[in-house]
């Protein structure tokens, strides 16, 4: 299920260059169901030894500026943000307490939900063009000289297509309780522009590399369903892998 919000402020939205871990905290915070919210914020869905959240969110969308020396970005009213998510309850929980709540801050700037906008179901073919909306992650935890470090990879590289699809296949499983029939996902990077969609993203003192831009995907339409709802990637409620069809 996916939702846009719109927002409107009397000036500016100002935050932080590097937003996502305040976009994250906004959306878990307005979550009534507390509950819910801890479970999501401190245990997740899991399968084996990973954990899930199973939404994802754009960036934020609409005019801005830098403000280079104060390392801010700026926003104008309307702001838009996108979210999705596997799972319903997170939509409408979340919703319905946007719709509800007198007094609304992201980060430090109080603002206005003009509206909420629910997006019609994605029911993909075997071949859709899409665009990033928040980069993609894909990423592999190794061992170098007895302490672990995080190999990030492009969309460009071998190692890529079956990282992501290999993610996808466990969020799958998690929203279904069984892997589907027809395991086929690929993602087809449009040209070579790897230099081009490459973004380093500082969430709370990390950085992570994670590729925007325009892909083809080809499979089983349920998988694209599936990405389209929780994200494409790892990372996804951090503010990664959220996509939009552009055809």
């Amino acid at each position: 299920m996916r939702i846009t919000l719109e927002f409107h402020v009397a000036h500016e939205v100002i935050l932080p260059i590097h937003y996502n871990h305040i976009v994250q905290g906004f959306l878990y915070k307005n979550l009534t169901d507390k509950d819910y919210r801890s479970f999501l914020h401190e245990t997740g869905y899991q399968l084996a030894n990973k954990t899930f959240k199973l939404f994802t969110f754009s960036r934020l969308l609409g005019k801005f500026r830098i403000l280079k020396n104060a390392g801010m970005i700026a926003f104008s009213s309307p702001v838009t943000l996108v979210v999705s998510a596997g799972v319903e309850k997170f939509i409408t929980d979340m919703a319905e307490t946007l719709i509800r709540s007198e007094e609304l801050f992201l980060g430090d700037n109080p603002v206005e939900i003009k509206s909420i906008s629910v997006h019609k179901k994605l029911d993909p073919t075997d071949s859709i063009k899409i665009k990033m909306l928040s980069p993609v992650v894909a990423h592999r935890t190794v061992m170098e000289g007895g302490k672990k470090r995080t190999e990030y990879f492009s969309p460009w590289q071998q190692d890529f297509g079956p990282l992501v699809r290999n993610n996808l296949l466990k969020k799958y499983q998690i929203m279904h309780g069984d892997l589907p029939e027809n395991k086929d996902f690929r993602v087809i990077p449009n040209g070579n522009q790897e230099a081009k969609f490459a973004r380093i993203i500082n969430y709370k003192d990390f950085y992570i590399k994670a590729y925007a831009g325009i892909y083809r995907l080809k499979g089983n339409p349920e998988l694209i369903q599936a990405a389209y709802d929780t994200g494409l990637g790892s990372k996804n409620s951090q503010g990664f892998g959220c996509w939009e069809v552009v055809e």
